[in-house]
């Protein structure tokens, strides 16, 4: 059975940027995780004061690190102006029942960029989160959430991920969450410092994902999660593909690993 995940669509007025078509505006949200599409001027003074104790978080980002709110607000003001980007401010609550309201607590931001409708295809990318939940279950839960938008409601083909050649958390990072390395692309981009930058690629197919054969039928609008859930019945077992690895690594970690900070379960924000 599928870990549940909620979609809303939110209103046009609460998020600043269209580039998924009818799927922008989209909220996704597990039992600890929230992703809310980015509305720049309300959600941009909030994530300067999660980051800007911490300017590390953005070493490897190819604008390097901000040292002013100005400087923060242009990159995300930029990231806004993208025509192939799609931004969300990310979300924590420590486990609550079912009838207790969850307190979210905003920790860092994820975002789906080199949007390609058409082609369906697209790059996780741009992620960072306050170093208290490093360790944590939650970059793992809010790309797993993601990674489940892009496949089930954008029908992509193709994700990637990228990493410069040097950030060897986000390779491992990559690896954890399922995805293959495809190989290095040498002087890819010229990084903030002006220093040229040699970048990773990685990637994982809808085949990967769902845990199934290769399949060569691209058209639009098919119902993949019925079809996966009804292949997994037609099985009579589990799949053994990325999907289902990811949601045990989740649990796993939820309950063998580092846990989240004090401050989160007292819906205290993270500095």
């Amino acid at each position: 059975m599928n870990k549940t995940i909620k979609y809303t669509k939110v209103a046009c007025s609460e998020h600043s940027q269209q580039t998924l078509g009818p799927d922008s505006g989209v909220r996704i949200e597990t039992d600890q995780v929230l992703l809310e599409p980015l509305l720049l001027e309300r959600d941009a003074p909030n994530l300067w004061e999660v980051y800007k104790n911490h300017p590390q978080l953005f070493d490897y980002m190819p604008h390097g690190p901000c040292h002013s709110y100005e400087q923060f607000h242009a990159i995300h003001e930029r990231f806004c102006n993208d025509r192939s980007f799609f931004n969300w401010v990310c979300y924590v609550s420590s486990p609550t029942p079912a009838d207790d309201k969850k307190q979210w607590v905003l920790c860092g931001s994820i975002c789906l960029l080199d949007i390609d409708l058409r082609s369906r295809k697209c790059e996780v990318g741009a992620i960072w989160f306050h170093p208290s939940v490093h360790g944590t279950f939650v970059m793992l839960e809010m790309t797993y959430a993601l990674l489940r938008f892009a496949y089930e409601r954008l029908q992509s083909g193709r994700v990637q991920w990228k990493t410069h050649s040097k950030n060897i958390a986000s390779q491992k990072a990559a690896v954890k969450l399922g995805f293959e390395l495809e190989g290095l692309h040498r002087k890819q981009m010229i990084h903030a410092d002006g220093t040229w930058r040699n970048t990773l690629f990685y990637a994982m197919t809808d085949d990967d994902w769902f845990g199934r054969e290769e399949t060569t039928d691209g058209r639009p609008g098919l119902d993949v999660e019925a079809e996966f859930l009804a292949l997994e019945a037609q099985q009579g077992r589990i799949s053994t593909g990325r999907q289902r690895k990811l949601e045990e690594l989740v649990e796993s970690r939820k309950m063998e690993g580092k846990p989240l900070p004090g401050a989160i379960s007292r819906g205290e924000s993270l500095v």
